[in-house]
């Protein structure tokens, strides 16, 4: 539980709005104003500060903020925790796009939003996130998803071949298909459910490696404890690879090169003010 004081006009609070939604940009005015008006110190998003008039500035992941409230969809989300990196820093999320699983608020419920954090009236929930542990030259943010390894443009047509190992033992010994993702709790229920591996509870802390149209019939998703370390090695006869953070970053891994995943030690922190609509959100999509 967060136990940080954030009562009172002791809260500096950050808001991010997704910068080409109108609405979003607009919810995002409405809020500062209101959060002010009610004794809170917001800040608005420094990126935004040529759409939104407001005087209060504030730079994700350098300047710190007591918490952050994100108007937007999933994809704006994500962005804030890269950018926010390993800042001790509260994440609220208001649904404003196309994709909002993250977010659990409405934005006709901004006022109550405000009102609630005032009055320390949520929960905190903390979410695993993986890190690469290597190779350490070539940087890449922790993610909340998943790091996907896949075919890059040039070789899309083409199979990629991967040896996959849990602490330094064989889990695919060969594993020749579209490549591999390895997933988070919070992430099993994005690419990885879209490629058929399992959905794990959020608050759980476990691994999901889950093969993509693996040739190799025997190739299936398996769940590994949370202080597993996965390596992935390029075989020598395959063809370059992308590996993806979360969707939004990218390197190239040519053959025989490797990356090494694992948990990072610091979770991603959530205030959450509608927690019981996690499995509701899942299965409504079959509808």
């Amino acid at each position: 539980m967060f136990r940080r004081d954030i009562l009172g006009v002791s809260v500096k609070l950050g808001v991010v709005p997704k910068l080409n939604s109108p609405e979003a940009l607009q919810l995002a005015s409405l809020m500062l104003r209101y959060a002010e008006g009610r004794g809170l110190k917001p800040y608005l998003d420094v990126r935004a500060k040529e759409l939104i008039s407001w005087e209060r500035t504030f730079t994700l992941g350098k300047e710190f903020v007591d918490m952050v409230v994100v108007i937007g969809g999933d994809g704006t989300v994500l962005n804030t925790l890269h950018l926010l990196n390993d800042m001790d820093t509260l994440v609220a999320t208001v649904k404003y796009g196309r994709r909002g699983f993250l977010c659990d608020v409405l934005p006709y419920e901004y006022t109550d939003l405000i009102d609630r954090i005032i009055e320390k009236r949520f929960v905190v929930v903390n979410y695993m996130r993986l890190r690469m542990a290597y190779p350490t030259d070539k940087p890449m943010p922790a993610v909340l998803n998943e790091f996907a390894i896949v075919s890059s443009g040039a070789t899309r047509a083409k199979v990629i071949r991967l040896y996959v190992q849990k602490n330094n033992e064989d889990l695919y010994r060969r594993l020749v298909g579209d490549g591999l993702i390895v997933s988070t709790p919070v992430g099993s229920t994005a690419y990885n459910l879209a490629a058929g591996g399992p959905i794990l509870d959020p608050e759980m802390e476990a691994i999901v490696v889950t093969p993509l149209a693996s040739i190799t019939v025997c190739s299936r998703p398996v769940v590994l404890p949370a202080d597993s370390e996965v390596k992935v090695v390029v075989a020598k006869d395959s063809p370059e690879v992308l590996l993806i953070a979360d969707g939004a970053y990218s390197i190239t891994l040519k053959p025989k090169d490797y990356v090494v995943i694992k948990r990072h030690p610091k979770p991603a922190k959530f205030a959450r003010f509608n927690i019981g609509d996690y499995y509701v959100k899942i299965f409504e999509r079959c509808f």
